[in-house]
């Protein structure tokens, strides 16, 4: 019974997605926020402890390691 209301439901999900074009859906995730990098930091031990303590300062802080380059801790955050 579960299974036919989520294909229910994910069927209409996918028919408002197509009238729409998905415009409607990009503009509500856009005006919401977004993720960015806030700052970077080299990828030494100091500067993974920098990039900890400046965490708090920003909504949803998390230090990632820049997948490109590795060279950087990269201080991700959302952006209201």
């Amino acid at each position: 019974m579960r299974a036919r209301k989520l294909a229910a439901a994910c069927l209409i999900a996918g028919s408002v997605v197509t009238m729409t074009g998905g415009a409607a859906v990009a503009s509500e995730v856009t005006a919401q926020g977004h993720w960015k990098v806030f700052e970077s930091y080299p990828a030494t031990p100091q500067g993974w402890r920098d990039c900890g303590n400046a965490v708090v300062n920003v909504a949803k802080g998390d230090c990632k390691l820049n997948s490109d380059t590795g060279a950087t801790v990269d201080l991700w955050g959302w952006e209201s």
